[in-house]
């Protein structure tokens, strides 16, 4: 009799031990699922993060181009409008961003809309679709440890327009950035790239470093605007004069 219960259970044993060793093989041969790095949290641009060459501006951009540009500018700094980007990205307080499978997003502590990075498309919404804005149709993907972000769709005439270096984003305005870390997770370098044959003649580039805020750190409204305080637009005012 026990005989033959051996004669059953080691049967048993060796297909165990087969389906094991199947199951090492067949978990060797799957694809490794790629870790993101996560750039979620506070950032802040520190004053020697900036790294800004001079734009070489299209003959096309005309200074009365330019200077037409500027006034826009100053007008919505007047009017307390909406920045958008580039100013955005660059107005002396911290960004908060968070990032999921599906989107990154960036807030600001300026009077400025959140900036939505779409991470689940692969192509710009189309322009009969999406009305230009001030912060675009931005749309990201990974390429290994850096997060690339493809933005078009901007509106030439709303928010502020300077780019650092020199132009301002117009129409046809097409900026790459490649968000990446460093120092162990603690800086986070965005290259921007703007390509815009009505304004540069080859594509301008420039890099920001910002620094990871404490967990602690709490985030704050946009500091005040209002565009009806006289002493406000006298001080405007006669920066521009």
């Amino acid at each position: 009799m026990k005989q033959g219960v051996n004669v059953l259970v080691v049967p048993a044993i060796v297909t165990a031990i087969a389906l094991g060793a199947l199951e090492i093989r067949t978990s060797a041969q799957r694809p490794a699922v790629p870790t993101r790095p996560d750039i979620s949290g506070f950032w802040e641009l520190a004053p020697d993060g900036r790294h800004v060459p001079a734009a070489s501006l299209a003959p096309a951009f005309t200074p009365a181009m330019r200077e037409a540009a500027a006034k826009r500018d100053a007008k919505a700094v007047r009017w307390c409008n909406i920045i958008g980007i580039p100013a955005a990205m660059d107005t002396g307080r911290p960004i908060d961003i968070r990032q999921n499978a599906g989107e990154v997003v960036l807030a600001f502590e300026a009077n400025a809309a959140p900036r939505h990075i779409y991470l689940n498309r692969g192509a710009h919404v189309p322009t009969e679709e999406f009305d230009p804005t001030t912060n675009g149709d931005s749309i990201g993907r990974w390429d290994g440890d850096t997060l690339v972000v493809d933005t078009v769709g901007f509106d030439p005439a709303k928010g502020l327009t300077a780019i650092p270096g020199g132009g301002f984003r117009q129409e046809k305005a097409h900026l790459v950035e490649r968000y990446r870390l460093l120092d162990g997770g603690r800086v986070l370098s965005v290259t921007f790239t703007w390509d815009d044959p009505t304004v540069f003649v080859g594509p301008h580039t420039y890099e920001f470093r910002y620094f990871r805020l404490s967990k602690d750190y709490e985030a704050r409204p946009a500091p005040p605007c209002d565009p009806f305080n006289d002493e406000r637009t006298r001080f405007l005012e006669a920066q521009s004069s």
